[in-house]
């Protein structure tokens, strides 16, 4: 039977660990999103979750990244606003 050194038995918890934090580290894109106030809070994995936490403080919308996933991003833009009526 082989024993490992403390050392080497640290070495190979933390190597593991390693490898099951990378994917966590992953960004999740969500599909629908609430818009308050001109930006877009995308964290939700149904149309029923958004709905009820925009219930009176916005509205849902499918997440712009999911649905033109091509788009280059502006990068000097920060939200998603609608063009003011003239």
């Amino acid at each position: 039977m082989v024993r490992l050194s403390p050392l080497a038995a640290v070495a190979a918890v933390m190597a593991v660990l390693a490898s099951l934090s990378a994917e966590t580290a992953d960004a999740q894109e969500y599909p629908w999103c609430v818009s308050r106030e001109g930006y877009l809070y995308c964290f939700y994995k149904t149309e029923e979750q958004c709905q009820w936490t925009a219930s009176g403080i916005g509205y849902c919308a499918l997440n712009p990244r999911l649905l033109f996933p091509n788009k280059p991003r502006d990068s000097g833009v920060t939200s998603l606003s609608r063009p003011k009526p003239y």
